[in-house]
């Protein structure tokens, strides 16, 4: 982590919370919000600052943080406000290692299956009374809206496609487009850096500015390119199989993935 000086411009409230607390710039996760961690001799925290206009948004991941606080191991919200069109969010640790810092193939093999286990158990939950409706119709119109603007760099893709305008790769996801969905709970960002692992066994969740109701294949997605990406590809039909997926769809997951390139940036 680097140091550096917490922005003067806190709300009063905050700066009160913080005025014990040391604290260091925090590249951990997938978050595009700019963090701090914060620590004294009793605890450490997190805080996350982000201009309201954002893609990634902190007032979102709030509602999700306090709506699933009872059902998942998911950071506790300590402080939420805006001030100066700037978002800031206070949560508490999660204490583990990121899922995506391994040592052996043992301990590569061992993660997999808890990324598996955590998934199921986050799509297993109700989506009944979910606060955030990320449904794919909504999605798309999204991504379509942000491409209009100008607000999508080709540069930014995944190789696979890096020689597409933006243009091109949305006419190719519209052509992917399944004829049915799955909704369930989502994570929305459920990557390697963003799953915690202590003492061999999940720690819990972070980063959840894109958690709601959304498709399966969204986490899926996600997922299975983080483990090659991180593991290599060979890790993937370990992931599939403690998943539960016999017949998996190829289409679909890359009409997600290639979606998701609108929303990274």
């Amino acid at each position: 982590m680097d140091k550096e000086s917490l922005p003067l411009n806190l709300p009063e409230e905050l700066k009160e919370i913080l005025k014990e607390f040391s604290f260091e710039v925090n590249n951990i996760g997938c978050s595009r919000a700019k963090v701090f961690k914060l620590f004294n001799d009793e605890k450490s925290l997190y805080l996350k600052i982000n201009e309201s206009s954002s893609i990634f948004d902190l007032e979102k991941e709030k509602i999700i943080l306090e709506w699933v606080s009872q059902k998942l191991e998911v950071p506790e919200v300590i402080y939420f406000g805006k001030e100066n069109d700037t978002a800031f969010l206070l949560i508490s640790e999660i204490e583990g290692k990121v899922s995506h810092l391994t040592e052996s193939d043992k301990e590569k093999r061992r993660n997999v299956k808890i990324l598996a286990e955590g998934l199921k158990k986050i799509h297993s939950i109700s989506t009944a009374a979910c606060p955030i409706d990320y449904s794919t119709e909504k999605l798309l119109q999204k991504a379509k809206e942000r491409m209009e603007k100008g607000n999508i760099n080709s540069d930014d893709f995944d190789e696979r496609w890096s020689d597409r305008s933006p243009e091109v790769l949305f006419e190719e996801v519209k052509k992917l487009k399944p004829t049915d969905f799955d909704p369930v709970f989502s994570h929305g960002d459920y990557c390697l850096p963003n799953i915690l692992i202590k003492e061999g066994i999940l720690g819990g969740f972070i980063d959840w500015s894109w958690g709601g109701v959304n498709d399966r294949y969204f986490d899926l997605a996600s997922v299975i390119w983080s483990i090659g990406y991180n593991y290599g590809e060979e890790w993937v039909k370990y992931f599939l199989e403690d998943y539960g997926i016999e017949n998996m769809d190829w289409n679909r997951l890359k009409f997600f993935q290639k979606l998701n390139e609108f929303f990274q940036q």
